[in-house]
């Protein structure tokens, strides 16, 4: 694995630390700076529909993190590949939810652009998961 791969492997595991943190009650400082503000970046959460620019994403990761509690905690992330394309990379991975979550299986892509030197996420997709939507309907109502 050359540098770049190493630098995009590394931002990629930032990014799911910074949710590990922010559904374990961490907060969203972590998630925050492991994305590029702009208009054009893109998201698919597993129980939402898509959302187009920072702001709207931002507002689902705060809604995401009020739940955030130390218990709830406890995802995982295997099979991580990454791939570089210039200033541009990808990385795809199997992402276990913590068992608060539903603990579903999740395959996850993940696209970054290389913003002054620091990898950041431009771009994520998670598979729907009906479990964790059942578990945040919970959560909703605790």
């Amino acid at each position: 694995m050359n540098q770049e791969e190493q630098d995009v492997e590394q931002a990629t595991r930032r990014f799911y630390q910074a949710l590990e943190t922010l559904i374990s009650g961490g907060g969203c400082d972590e998630m925050s700076a492991s994305w590029h503000h702009t208009d054009r970046v893109t998201s698919r959460h597993p129980m939402d529909k898509w959302m187009i620019g920072w702001t709207e994403i931002w507002e689902t990761w705060k809604f995401t993190a009020s739940f955030g509690r130390e218990d709830r905690g406890g995802s995982e992330v295997r099979d991580l590949h990454v791939h570089v394309v210039g200033n541009l990379a990808y990385a795809t991975v199997v992402f276990q939810a913590s068992p608060a979550w539903g603990g579903d299986e999740l395959n996850c892509t993940n696209v970054l652009e290389k913003v002054e030197d620091t990898w950041k996420i431009i771009h994520h997709h998670a598979d729907p998961s009906p479990k964790m939507a059942a578990a945040l309907e919970r959560m909703l109502k605790e």
